[in-house]
């Protein structure tokens, strides 16, 4: 139904694959494949009553996600969408100003294996697989802010021989405590901070009072998210803010949250 446990509930996940934040392959056409994501934002307070509720919890989780969500986008408009379209087109904007053929012909990724899509794959170097699981605003805890965030799953595959040339997981304004939460079960995960952005809300209410000045927040994270994959596609290395591997986690000393470091920042 909804990836709104995403972040949480990932000791399930079995995608675990080393990845290849930057693009080394000779690739000259891209074909950018139907954007997938759950079509519905993600505003969400994490409980821990509804965490110790074991499935029953998850549930209540989702149902108040879903009222969050129609709530917003009833006073802020289809925010979601807007985002969405936000992201294609300043990513294809940028990756068309790399020197690449960009291409969108509106399938979804497993259609362009299909026979009858024979002669696209070979017109192209490479299909770009965005899959956008998240954007909308987080809280990590019942006396935390509401910030602007996003989890983005990018992968360029060739279509000949369907092995990955680009691969990034990475989270935009995600508290470091969920994202590590999440690397457990995904793999490695860049951890970014969106610059300049002291936008927070106390509550829903304080939220739901804010509907343009949140709504510029999420499309600026959106906008975001698509340059940070074009800086993988420019084929040199990109400093993140910090980046979590399963691997490492226990050696990670402690570093302080998402709000901690906003407030450090403002001063």
């Amino acid at each position: 139904m909804l990836g709104v446990l995403l972040l949480l509930s990932t000791s399930c996940a079995t995608n675990r694959d080393v990845l290849h934040p930057v693009l080394t392959a000779p690739v000259h056409s891209i074909e950018f494949a139907s954007l997938e994501s759950d079509k519905i934002l993600m505003i969400r307070q994490l409980n821990p009553v509804f965490m110790v509720m074991g499935s029953t919890g998850m549930l209540l989780d989702n149902l108040v996600v879903e009222q969050n969500n129609a709530n917003y986008e009833a006073a802020a408009g289809p925010v979601h969408a807007a985002c969405m379209r936000v992201f294609k087109s300043t990513l294809m904007r940028e990756i068309s100003s790399l020197g690449y053929s960009v291409h969108a012909s509106g399938k979804k990724y497993w259609d362009y294996y299909k026979p009858s899509q024979q002669e696209l794959r070979k017109q192209t170097d490479g299909i770009l697989r965005i899959r956008f699981k998240q954007v909308g605003f987080i809280a990590k805890g019942l006396e935390s802010d509401y910030v602007p965030s996003a989890y983005v799953s990018a992968e360029l595959i060739d279509p000949a021989t369907r092995q990955v040339l680009y691969s990034d997981r990475f989270a935009i304004g995600i508290d470091d405590s969920i994202v590590k939460m999440a690397a457990m079960g995904e793999g490695e995960i860049s951890s970014l901070i969106l610059p300049g952005s002291n936008v927070s809300y106390a509550n829903m209410k304080d939220l739901l009072a804010h509907p343009q000045e949140s709504r510029d927040a999420l499309v600026q994270v959106a906008a975001l998210a698509a340059r940070h994959v074009a800086e993988g596609l420019r084929r040199k290395k990109t400093p993140t803010l910090m980046v979590f591997e399963p691997e490492i986690i226990d050696r990670t000393p402690f570093m302080p949250s998402f709000n901690e470091m906003r407030e450090r920042m403002k001063h």
